[in-house]
């Protein structure tokens, strides 16, 4: 009987580097035509906030401002809102669920009171109310799943809308999102991963800080942290600088978060480590960074699966390209050889 030439722990490093060299392959094309993520609506006279959350999501910071749930098939739901009114006069204020979406790195509410799947499984036990002058009031909503519904996840908005008072014809509503997964069983997994971290200026010289993240688990994701600078010239430290633009994303989906730093921040070298968050689920990343200069092309670290980074700038982008098709086919020929070989 014939045995392997390579050990266990060799055919370990063997995967590891081609799943490294597949990832940076990927990474690179996946950096390209990214955008930031839009807005919420904006305040107004009236607001809506969500009161209570499942026991099993109390430590979930999401599930706090936004219904996040993973029901079966027939099972059902309430949940219990705040409605508030600052105007100085009474307010008239209609209550109904829109339909939602998660793309172009956002959540995406859709226009005026088109529905979905999800909006026909809501009712309000109150579709209406008048608000006396500067006064809340508390509104039940409740979501009942069919025993028919097929898995997967739904998005929705609890919308509040208020009347115009007076001359006044524009409209003004504020919602509560549903990130609501259905299926039998355990919930699907919520993950992420942190792909790229950027160091560029902006035309004025002002520094910034970026990173690129993929949606690796069945759940959506809304991404929020900070950026830690340290060890930097002279041993300054700098932040934490929070994430200005967060951005949502489905399963499977690529984005990019954005962190303005301080006008006055020297190049470096820094220490840079980047915490990013969706509710519980946490990562990190750190790399040595220099800021380039006002002008110049971005420094680009890739972050594989071992940790290690890759800099990368458009400059030498095609020659890293290359290296890494180089990587590809030469671990695709090793583990010809080696398959051959046992």
């Amino acid at each position: 009987m014939s045995t392997s030439l390579v050990s266990g722990a060799g055919k370990l490093r063997i995967i590891r580097y081609l799943a490294v060299s597949a990832m940076a392959g990927l990474v690179m094309i996946g950096f390209l035509g990214l955008t930031p993520a839009g807005a919420d609506e904006g305040s107004g006279p009236i607001g809506i906030r969500l009161m209570d959350a499942p026991a099993v999501r109390r430590g979930d910071p999401r599930a706090r401002i936004h219904i996040v749930d993973h029901l079966s098939p027939g099972a059902t739901i309430s949940r219990l809102l705040q409605v508030t009114s600052t105007s100085p006069r009474p307010q008239r204020v209609h209550l109904y669920p829109g339909a939602a979406s998660v793309g172009r790195h956002r959540f995406i509410s859709a226009p005026d009171r088109l529905g979905n799947e999800l909006t026909e499984w809501v009712r309000f036990d109150r579709t209406s109310l008048t608000l006396p002058p500067r006064s809340s009031t508390t509104v039940k909503a409740t979501i009942k799943v069919p025993r028919t519904a097929w898995r997967g996840e739904r998005y929705g908005v609890l919308w509040a809308e208020a009347e115009p008072l007076g001359d006044i014809e524009e409209t003004h509503r504020v919602g509560v999102r549903i990130y609501l997964d259905v299926g039998a069983g355990g919930e699907p997994p919520t993950d992420f991963r942190i792909e790229q971290l950027i160091a560029l200026r902006s035309p004025t010289g002002r520094p910034e800080f970026r990173a690129v993240v993929h949606n690796s688990g069945q759940r959506a994701v809304d991404m929020s942290g900070t950026l830690r600078l340290t060890d930097g010239p002279g041993g300054a430290s700098a932040g934490p600088f929070p994430v200005n633009q967060g951005i949502s994303l489905p399963p499977g989906g690529r984005g990019r978060v954005v962190i303005p730093l301080a006008s006055g921040l020297g190049d470096g070298p820094w220490q840079a480590t980047l915490y990013l968050a969706s509710g519980r689920t946490q990562r990190s990343a750190d790399t040595t960074i220099t800021f380039p200069k006002a002008g110049e092309a971005p420094v680009v670290k890739l972050t594989g699966i071992l940790g290690t980074a890759v800099a990368v700038t458009p400059r030498n982008g095609a020659l890293a390209a290359g290296g890494v098709l180089v990587m590809l086919m030469s671990g695709f020929a090793l583990f010809r050889r080696l398959r051959a070989s046992r």
